[in-house]
Parts: structure tokens; sequence; C-alpha cells
């Protein structure tokens, strides 16, 4: 029983990690290519906006991941509930970023570092957002 609370618990901290190196990825290697995209309907201010969104809200799930490892010893509905949020806003967020990936593929040869980035950034939260769904239910029950 306990060392499946420490595996849960490493899990999350991985997880956690990982959300924050997509941040620090998008904050450093996407938001400057696409403040200088120049192409035909490019709308970098708005889409600048989007990322500083996802960034802010991969960095919140990280935190909150964090708080769950060290706070919660078992799996109760509260701690459930709120992995399982985090889990699918996350999924939702790689999902926005394989969005954006797409589109700045068709941008021409100027964007395609940025569309990369974006796709691999957007594989980390997929994975990231599953193992955190799939945690939450390996973690033990409150007896």
């Amino acid at each position: 029983m306990k060392a499946n609370l420490s595996f849960s618990r490493r899990i999350l901290l991985i997880c956690a990690v990982v959300f924050v190196i997509v941040a620090l990825v998008l904050a450093l290697g996407v938001i400057q290519p696409v403040k200088a995209e120049a192409s035909l309907g490019a709308t970098p201010e708005r889409a600048v906006l989007a990322f500083w969104v996802n960034i802010s809200l991969n960095l919140l799930s990280a935190l909150t991941l964090v708080l769950l490892a060290f706070r919660s010893k078992s799996r109760s509905w509260i701690s459930t509930s709120v992995l399982v949020m985090v889990g699918l806003i996350v999924l939702f967020l790689g999902l926005a970023l394989a969005d954006a990936a797409s589109a700045y593929q068709k941008h021409g040869p100027s964007m395609q570092s940025a569309s990369i980035i974006l796709f691999i950034c957007a594989a980390a939260d997929f994975l990231g957002g599953a193992l955190v769904v799939i945690t939450t239910f390996l973690r033990p029950k409150k007896t």
C-alpha cells in the first residue's frame, strides 16, 4: 500500500515537471516566432495571448499536482475529482497546441520550427494528462 502511494506520488511529480517544461518551452521557443509572424491573415497578438493562457494553465496544473502529491495521503473523492479535472484540462491544452501546430505548418518555412516545437509540447501534454488520469485510480483508497 505504501509503495503504491509513493509510486503514484512520483508519477504525479514527474507529470508536474513535464508541464513546467512544456510551459518553459512555449515561453522561450514559440512566443518569439509567433510575434514575428507576418503572413497574410495572421493575428500574432491573439495567438500570443492564447499561448500565455496555455502556459499559465500548464503551470497551474503543475502546482496543483505538486500540492496534491505532497498533501494527499489516499484517494478521496476530492483528490480524485481534482486530479481527473487536471488531467482533462491538460489533455485539452495539448489539443489546443496540436491545433496551433497544424495551423502554423501551413504558414511557410519561417514557422516550421515553432510548429515542430508545438507538436512536441502537445505530445507531452497528451502523455502527461493521460498519466495523471491513470495515476488517479492507482492511488490507494481511503480506509
